[in-house]
């Protein structure tokens, strides 16, 4: 598979799509959808794209947090899970992350994404917790 990872700017058509994909897959069979508010949020993270055969296919949200980075939105369309892409999504995402200077990376983790995380060397700390109405539980890992 030909997955390129990068770094788009917020407000750009590629940034949209890449909401478009986050909307579909986590917020819509949820009932709801990315405020204006969320959204406008975003403006001072890091956005991450994947293209696989130069169609969109994976993206998530960085956000530095002290000497962390918060991984969020995180998301590989469902047709194309079990390829690898999200692990590789990971590397890209803490490559990035130890540029910007952090040692550290975490993120608050569906319940069904826990076993996705385990395998990418990611541990749970504390227990589950309720966020857009369904459980989570933080995960993270050390990176430098």
């Amino acid at each position: 598979m030909n997955i390129e990872f990068k770094l788009v700017a917020h407000g750009s058509e590629e940034w949209k799509s890449a909401v478009r994909l986050r909307e579909e897959i986590l917020r819509k069979p949820l009932g709801s959808y990315f405020t204006p508010e969320e959204l406008e949020e975003e403006k001072d993270h890091i956005q991450v794209i994947g293209l696989l055969d130069n169609e969109l296919v994976a993206t998530s949200v960085l956000v530095p947090e002290n000497h962390s980075m918060k991984m969020q939105r995180v998301v590989v369309k469902e047709e194309i899970r079990s390829s690898g892409i999200g692990s590789e999504m990971m590397l890209f995402c803490e490559e990035i992350a130890l540029e910007h200077g952090k040692s550290h990376i975490f993120c608050h983790a569906r319940d069904t994404a826990v076993n996705f995380y385990l395998k990418n060397n990611y541990l749970i700390e504390g227990a589950y917790f309720p966020e857009d109405g369904i459980p989570h539980v933080k995960m993270s890992k050390v990176i430098a």
